[in-house]
């Protein structure tokens, strides 16, 4: 059969490479000459991943053409057959690497004598009966071997792995001896401004920020091997700046592997001239050269793109980030004060906004009342989205804010949209992640986390909010190997601690339970911290000691939790007053009723008459659950 014509169905789709005909069962389907040309050398070559040169050269004959003509043409042709760029059932973009179709496909010789046996007489049938009819019993096999093996294919596409990409760390840059201290927020932003510009190279896997920022005391290769097996180079630097705001940046690629200097190099430039920002794209082609990967035209344009040309909005900008990664109750007022300044002396300074944003919602998330931060956030998040309307980061921050306010079908939308435009973002799949917690969906909690910590490994507000997405879906033993990653991992951070020590009694391990519970509270001294203390000491029987830690919790003078403080009476059992507690937390829009469904610690109350009352308040009850996306 080698060289005959074929035809190859996919689904209800019959592609006739003979008559140039696609066809969805009777009915023919209207599609270009190329388009199909594309489409059946797709097919043919479906056990591999295609490269865009690859496509220009042989579906194009090597003409020159765009990048935008291909992705167009890829377009149509998952359209013909019934697929998107969303759904991708059927042809796989692979970032940085090309394109590959993964429907399964069965492949139909045209001119095979199995296809149409000739007729035998009854004195020859059995002696003739072998010559055909055991070919068509294999070429039925091979047939539904190959389509067994195309649904395999195709069923399981979005779990295999990537081809694998260079990894890079960029590593906070230190500021030179001879620098005052007032340039660490400058050098902390030209790290900033690395690592998001080497992100904007799809054929590069760089490590986000958050991540990244742990290694700031400790940069030793040993410690990031540990932290990040998988990382293979970093990125590293110094900042220097002379009284004259003369700029020096010296930067350095290190293959970890090897444990060899790839490539390193001086800029020089101003603090005060806009070449900064040249210099800080130089950087990323730089590396990118090195790494033998290539920017495509519309990521060199992101590059060249600077975030703004008023260097006193940039100066503010710098400022707010400092303060904004201090992440207190104190530093992040500041900021947004600073990144106001920022907007007004720059009203299309994107960055601006979002930063701002973030600041709003860290306050909204731990520290203060959420109803009087909600709009605060959206509204940033608003103003960002008139400059930039297709921003996934903006999308991605609106999706998290509307899950931890208990707006399901806001949150849905904004976190499919971010994924959608980028779906290399830990925050969007955290949003998800809390998105099935809430409404008790075990295995996509697991999933969404995978991703998460795929991208974002040492993310600290994913560490801490990951436990709690697990152990809230009954997923103790899951929830206890995440948990105790995070704690290796960060082995300073309260918070972790805390609800690592609230996971453990819900699990049942008393002692387990105040031990991490102490530890989060030696380490932090929040009010919640002690809310969660007070919580592990009444579940492992110390009732005594409950009470002097809500009073202590109390006279903070900063906002507590509702929620977590009505966990902790119902560690002594008074019910009345966990449910007083619930209705006060409905009232100022507590993030953590984003769990009120599935948290095992509310028990006690699932038949007391007022808590279908709270459920319908906060959108989880069963029939609003009922109509909201999976």
């Amino acid at each position: 059969m080698q060289g005959l014509p074929l035809k190859y169905q996919i689904a209800d789709y019959s592609i006739d490479t003979t008559r140039y005909r696609i066809s969805h069962g009777d009915a023919a389907v209207p599609v270009e000459p190329k388009v199909f040309d594309l489409l059946v050398y797709l097919i043919r070559h479906r056990d591999r991943v295609l490269s865009r040169e690859e496509l220009f050269r042989e579906v194009w004959d090597g003409r020159e053409v765009s990048d935008a003509t291909l992705s167009n043409h890829v377009k149509t042709a998952r359209k013909i057959l019934g697929d998107s760029g969303e759904l991708q059932r059927t042809i796989l973009t692979i970032r940085g690497r090309g394109y590959q179709f993964i429907a399964p496909v069965t492949v139909i010789p045209e001119g095979d004598p199995s296809a149409a046996p000739p007729p035998v007489t009854d004195a020859v049938a059995v002696s003739a009966a072998p010559t055909w009819r055991v070919p068509v019993v294999i070429a039925a096999g091979l047939v539904l071997l190959v389509a067994l093996i195309g649904w395999r294919t195709f069923a399981s596409w979005h779990a295999q792995p990537a081809p694998e990409l260079p990894y890079v760390v960029v590593v906070p840059f230190d500021v030179s001896g001879d620098a005052p201290d007032t340039w660490r927020p400058f050098a902390d932003q030209v790290t900033r401004e690395a690592i998001r510009n080497l992100r904007k190279i799809s054929g590069l896997r760089v490590v986000p920020a958050p991540s990244a920022f742990t290694f700031r005391d400790n940069k030793s290769r040993d410690h990031i091997r540990r932290q990040l097996p998988d990382v293979q180079y970093v990125l590293d630097g110094v900042v220097s700046i002379s009284a004259g705001n003369e700029l020096r940046i010296t930067v350095e690629l290190e293959d970890l592997r090897k444990g060899l200097v790839v490539w390193d190099k001086d800029y020089e430039g101003r603090t005060d001239d806009t070449n900064l920002f040249a210099m800080q794209s130089a950087i990323a082609g730089a590396v990118s050269e090195s790494l033998k990967v290539a920017i495509l035209a519309g990521e060199q344009r992101a590059l060249d793109e600077f975030p703004t040309t008023n260097l006193q909005a940039y100066e503010a900008y710098v400022a707010g980030r400092y303060q904004l990664d201090l992440l207190s109750h104190d530093s992040l007022p500041r900021a947004i004060e600073l990144f106001d300044q920022a907007i007004a002396l720059d009203p299309k300074f994107f960055d601006a906004f979002i930063a701002r944003s973030d600041a709003y919602r860290q306050l909204f998330a731990y520290f203060e009342p959420p109803i009087n931060m909600l709009q605060k956030v959206v509204d940033s998040l608003s103003e960002a989205q008139q400059l930039r309307p297709d921003s996934a980061e903006a999308w991605s921050s609106l999706g998290l804010t509307y899950v931890m306010a208990w707006r399901w079908k806001d949150a849905w939308i904004a976190l499919s949209k971010a994924k959608r435009r980028d779906p290399t973002l830990a925050q969007t799949e955290l949003g998800f992640a809390l998105y099935y917690s809430g409404l008790g969906e075990a295995e996509k909690v697991k999933r969404a986390l995978a991703d998460a910590n795929r991208l974002d490994p040492l993310n600290v507000e994913m560490a801490d909010w990951g436990n709690w997405a697990l152990f809230m879906v009954g997923e103790s033993e899951a929830a206890r190997a995440w948990v105790d990653k995070k704690m290796e991992q960060h082995p300073d951070v309260g918070p972790v601690f805390s609800g690592a020590g609230v996971g453990a009694y819900v699990a049942g391990d008393y002692r387990r339970s105040v031990q991490l519970a102490e530890r989060g509270a030696e380490l932090d001294g929040s009010p919640v911290a002690l809310i969660m203390l007070a919580q592990a000491y009444g579940y492992a029987g110390q009732k005594e000691k409950v009470m002097p830690l809500l009073e202590r919790a109390a006279s903070a003078g900063t906002y507590v939790c509702p929620y977590e403080s009505a966990a902790a009476y119902l560690s002594i059992g008074d019910e009345e007053r966990a449910i007083t507690l619930l209705d006060d937390a409905v009232a100022k829009r507590s993030n953590c009723l984003m769990f009120l469904r599935t948290d095992p610690r509310l028990k006690p109350l699932r038949q007391h008459p007022h808590y279908p009352v709270l459920l319908n308040r906060v959108g989880l009850d069963d029939v609003a659950v009922a109509s909201y996306k999976r």
